[in-house]
């Protein structure tokens, strides 16, 4: 993979990247702590996203906000090009402080609306807020900024105006609904199955297919970015780790170590982990 741009920031992180020949072996389900913002340039491949499928075009931007979780099951036979920016929302509260920029983010359903069309922007503009992120600048950190926000301004008029996408399985997001709705419950993968009126192994496999991760793996990632937020606002770890859905303590600690290299007692961590 080769970078051509990237900015690392303590709460703004931005890079264009390319690939030649991807490896889909290297695309896994993942999701983040902050806001992200995927512009697709150009490759072949399908993203899922909380368990619904989009196939990208190109100059679709993708919006995912935190504890979202999503991958690309790419293609090798097509380079893959795309401009990503993480960021954390509060960059902006001095100049939206009733929170409209982040409506496209967080008002909906997880997985709901989370691709914006080229053809739902007003016109052709927003592309050179993109390409804008990643020019030549001797403050990187000011040329990202500048052109992110009316970038979220044109996706915020987008979002009132487009249609949703229809292409999802219904049966899988009603399963990641639940699961979501129920994060720090003390949930079984008997209980899911039971109340989807199916196997276990079929669970396992319909999840596994539409997220590219198992059930649990999903549970304990969801559970340690909520954890990981609580001790950030100063919640000892814990508190956090029951508040968070985990009943034992060291196995929050462990799995806590494992995902961000360090102990949970440390607190939060910066973007750039």
């Amino acid at each position: 993979m080769s970078v051509i741009y990237e900015l690392i920031d303590e709460d703004l992180r931005s890079d264009h990247s390319y690939d030649e020949r991807p490896d889909p072996s290297e695309y896994k389900m993942h999701m983040h702590d902050e806001y992200e913002v995927l512009c697709f340039q150009s490759g072949k491949g399908v993203f899922h996203i909380e368990g619904r499928e989009y196939r990208p075009e190109g100059g679709d931007v993708f919006i995912f906000r935190p504890g979202e979780s999503h991958f690309i099951e790419i293609s090798p036979d097509a380079p893959y090009d795309r401009i990503i920016c993480h960021f954390n929302m509060n960059l902006f509260s001095a100049i939206d402080p009733f929170g409209r920029l982040a409506q496209p983010f967080c008002n909906r359903d997880a997985g709901y609306l989370n691709r914006v069309r080229s053809q739902d922007f007003r016109n052709a503009s927003y592309r050179n807020y993109i390409d804008g992120m990643t020019a030549e600048s001797e403050d990187r950190r000011l040329q990202v900024l500048s052109n992110l926000l009316p970038l979220l301004n044109e996706i915020s008029i987008a979002y009132c105006h487009r249609d949703e996408d229809k292409n999802d399985d219904s049966r899988a997001v009603a399963i990641i609904n639940f699961i979501n709705l129920h994060i720090k419950d003390d949930i079984s993968l008997e209980e899911i199955a039971q109340g989807f009126y199916i196997s276990k192994p079929s669970l396992c496999r319909i999840f596994k297919k539409a997220t590219g991760t198992t059930v649990w793996d999903y549970i304990i990632t969801k559970r340690l970015i909520n954890a990981r937020h609580l001790i950030s606002s100063g919640v000892s770890a814990t508190n956090a780790c029951y508040a968070s859905g985990f009943n034992d303590y060291s196995v929050f600690y462990r799995a806590y170590r494992k995902k961000y290299g360090c102990s949970p007692i440390n607190g939060g961590q910066s973007l750039a982990d």
